[in-house]
């Protein structure tokens, strides 16, 4: 397992004071082994722009993970082939586009282990011919921390299909865009996860409702968040 995670929200819809925002997800991951990055938003200037404010560099990553083929995921994805190109994106079926970006698109259909204890996750289908894959990663000390793009399979779908995979139980963190569900979807959820950090697409309502409910779980997501996993608890 890794010992040390930093989770850097790159791009949220919302943000703190001195950052750009968009309609759109992007996440920059440091450990001691690699650094990856997890979708990349709608619009390169405003990934720039951010990156450089949080002294974050494209050059550094070590390969990146898109979650699912729509633009306020993959647009950001020609500045990251400026910057590195032929870096590796895994993706779910139908990422070819991605070469025209000068990127190094590798299809995802069965779960892989794309790093030291970094796993890209099997594809889950959304509607015909779409899916969506998330990214874990497992923390010495505190578990599982899950990615997700949009869940449009359903955020607790993807959440079991990961302790599926990996064989474990509970997740201690998911962080990520929930597509706005039903609180009861929350309610499941966190049965099995200690920390919900909702973002992007999840909706101010599923937000307050995770807040309210479950205060110990909650977890404030905004372009220029730094969560550093192992002084959660």
């Amino acid at each position: 397992m890794v010992k040390n995670l930093k989770i850097y929200v790159v791009v949220d819809n919302e943000g703190y004071p001195g950052f750009l925002n968009d309609w759109g997800l992007s996440i920059y991951l440091v450990t001691e082994y690699w650094r990856a990055l997890f979708d990349a938003n709608t619009n390169p200037l405003v990934l720039q722009y951010n990156l450089e404010r949080l002294g974050l560099k494209l050059e550094d990553l070590d390969f990146a993970v898109l979650s699912h083929h729509h633009r306020d995921h993959y647009g950001g994805f020609t500045l990251v082939g400026l910057k590195k190109p032929y870096l590796k994106v895994f993706t779910p079926p139908g990422g070819e586009y991605l070469k025209r970006a000068g990127l190094r698109p590798i299809i995802i259909r069965e779960t892989e282990r794309v790093a030291h204890d970094a796993y890209v996750i099997s594809p889950l289908k959304a509607w015909e011919n779409f899916y969506e894959t998330s990214l874990a990663v497992k923390v010495e000390d505190k578990g599982l921390v899950l990615l997700v793009g949009c869940s449009h399979p359903g955020v607790v779908n993807i959440a079991r299909k990961a302790l599926e995979e990996l064989m474990m139980e509970k997740l201690f963190l998911i962080i990520g865009g929930f597509h706005g569900p039903p609180p009861y979807t929350i309610d499941e959820l966190a049965k099995f996860t200690d920390k919900i950090c909702p973002a992007h697409c999840s909706g101010l309502e599923i937000k307050e409702y995770i807040q309210s409910k479950y205060p110990e779980k909650y977890c404030k997501v905004r372009t220029g968040k730094v969560i550093d996993v192992k002084d959660l608890s």
